[in-house]
């Protein structure tokens, strides 16, 4: 995604988080369901992202659930290829900030790399012509 389209997505009211990836986790959770008593078992992974909030640099915590076709930590655990460091933006469906911590859950959308557009540090060198 480019910083335009960024800007853009961000100018539609889309709620994101941008920030540097630090790693993910991967984990077995679930819950029982209080009306029926099912217990519903799922695979879910932690992201971490480091980004600017109110003048300090914060830790945020991404939860992601996966669809029920991965079925087990290593099957999530080979999707997480991103770069540690690497900038993205997380889409997510709500955040929240509780006792100094920020917490977010990732939407279907996911997370995407931000690709930086390199600026010239100088212009290029001129070659010898060879007649």
């Amino acid at each position: 995604m480019k910083r335009a389209e960024l800007l853009e997505e961000v100018l539609k009211g889309v709620l994101l988080i941008v920030g540097e990836y630090r790693g993910s986790h991967a984990e077995q959770a679930g819950y029982v369901d209080r009306k029926f008593g099912n217990v519903i078992n799922y695979i879910r992974a932690i992201h971490l992202a480091e980004c600017s909030w109110h003048g300090h640099i914060d830790r945020v915590m991404i939860t992601q659930r996966f669809p029920e076709q991965v079925a087990s930590i290593e099957q999530a655990q080979a999707t997480f290829n991103y770069k540690r460091g690497g900038r993205y933006v997380f889409y997510i469906d709500w955040f929240k900030r509780e006792r100094g911590q920020t917490f977010a859950s990732l939407n279907d959308w996911g997370i995407e790399v931000i690709e930086e557009v390199e600026e010239a540090s100088a212009a290029p060198q001129a070659r010898e012509m060879p007649f």
